[in-house]
């Protein structure tokens, strides 16, 4: 038992220190970053949708979920991002990749709970400009870096034989930076100015699963989440700085006093969300499912950093996905227990970019290779599995100053059972 929680710890302080720069998106400029994290390996194979529930995966997204389990679970996630980047000028390939979660749920005797850490926004950009002022050739430059993670305690267990309930704590914290640089042709000192935000705060989900038998063999399963609008603090700090261009040595720093302006501690509003889905499948063989995301983000507002070219509206979702087992049971054929995993989503990501709202569609697919044999008191193995997933999508557009970006990810988590506090009748 104590090799397992430490195992856990270690996991858990890896995650931290690898939970930001996961993008390369110029879009991150935007609210706290591109918001990373929609599930684990297994929903996003599906297009996202976090409708089913069973016994021995932990669906992070619903915490209501967690009633269905019986196995502790260790999970764990991670993605190789490849992204080009299409404007009306030009074309560039750019790659990015990080840990997605770490989590694990413990079934015990009237409920389960899960804890981990996820990356849940993360900030990645760089954009540039040259023009003309009274013929001086001046670069504008604009970097961002960084994000937002979570840690997490979530609860889950079964009020009826059909109705689970759960709900999530999530604490946030991070930090985002980004620097604006000015240089004038054939001067060596160029002027930045930099900002920096340190991010807290702590919000909610609840989340309740129906999960109905039609006959022998089928089942209709049902969920839906929700999480309150609430705010996070960001701590600010702000500077400005001469640098040399070619020798990188600093000229002066002047920091600003931010608490005249009353801007060294602003919140920033999180809308609302919730979370609706349905699905309809023949036990351990396949499942059809839909679901629709909506997010109240409308309001958003960040009073340190104002985009003249950026304003928000309401977000939305809609996912569908699935999966189909050849056999599950099958003891000759390996192949045959492979899960196979399809999904399509689209999305508007409630930004606006030049009056242009930023909408985005993805396909996904991939496989659920179950690890070791079968269950019994002494093999728990071989309900663990290792879920290998292919994504691709398309965001933005390559006009009215915009950029395309085409975009492939390959996904790879692995759910790994055990027994936990099972007490044993023989020693």
């Amino acid at each position: 038992m104590f090799k397992k929680v430490l195992l856990v710890i270690t996991l858990l302080v890896s995650a931290i220190s690898m939970a930001q720069n996961s993008t390369a998106s110029p879009y991150s400029l935007g609210g706290l970053g591109d918001v990373t994290f929609r599930g684990n390996a297994i929903n996003r194979m599906m297009g996202g949708i976090s409708v089913f529930a069973d016994s021995i995966h932990s669906n992070i997204n619903n915490p209501a979920s967690l009633g269905e389990l019986k196995l502790t679970t260790f999970s764990v996630g991670v993605h190789y991002r490849n992204t080009q980047l299409i404007s009306a000028e030009t074309n560039e390939d750019v790659a990015s990749g990080s840990l997605d979660y770490i989590a694990v749920s413990i079934p015990v005797k009237s409920f389960s709970f899960a804890f981990g850490v996820m990356p849940f926004s993360s900030v990645g950009y760089q954009l540039q400009s040259i023009e003309e002022e009274n013929d001086i050739t001046v670069l504008n430059r604009y970097e961002g870096r960084g994000g937002v993670n979570k840690t997490f305690i979530s609860l889950g267990f079964k009020v009826f034989k059909y109705l689970n309930l759960g709900g999530t704590m999530n604490f946030n914290f991070g930090a985002i930076s980004s620097e604006a640089s000015r240089q004038e042709e054939n001067i060596d000192f160029g002027t930045f100015l930099n900002n920096r935000s340190q991010i807290r705060g702590v919000d909610f989900q609840l989340g309740a699963h129906l999960k109905i038998p039609l006959g022998k063999d089928f089942t209709v399963d049902a969920f839906g989440t929700y999480s309150p609008e609430h705010s996070l603090t960001s701590e600010n700090e702000q500077t400005f700085t001469t640098r040399s261009v070619s020798s990188q040595s600093i000229g002066s720093i002047v920091e600003v006093d931010l608490s005249t302006q009353n801007l060294d501690n602003v919140d920033l509003t999180i809308g609302s969300k919730y979370e609706l889905g349905i699905g309809f499948g023949k036990d351990k063989k396949w499942l059809l499912g839909a679901q629709y995301t909506a997010i109240d983000s409308g309001n958003f507002q960040n009073d340190f950093i104002q985009l003249n070219s950026v304003s928000y509206e309401n977000g939305s979702r809609l996912s569908f996905g699935g999966y189909f087992i050849p056999n599950y049971s099958s003891i000759t054929d390996y192949w045959k227990r492979i899960v196979f995993r399809a999904g399509f989503r689209e999305e508007t990501s409630g930004i606006i970019i030049n009056n242009t709202s930023l909408k985005e569609t993805g396909i996904s697919f991939g496989v659920s290779l179950p690890l070791g044999g079968y269950y019994s008191a002494a093999n728990v193995a071989g309900f663990s599995s290792l879920n290998i997933g292919l994504e691709f999508g398309k965001r933005g557009q390559n006009n009215n100053g915009l950029i395309q970006e085409n975009y492939w990810a390959l996904r790879i988590g692995a759910s790994l059972n055990d027994l936990w506090f099972i007490k044993r009748k023989y020693n």
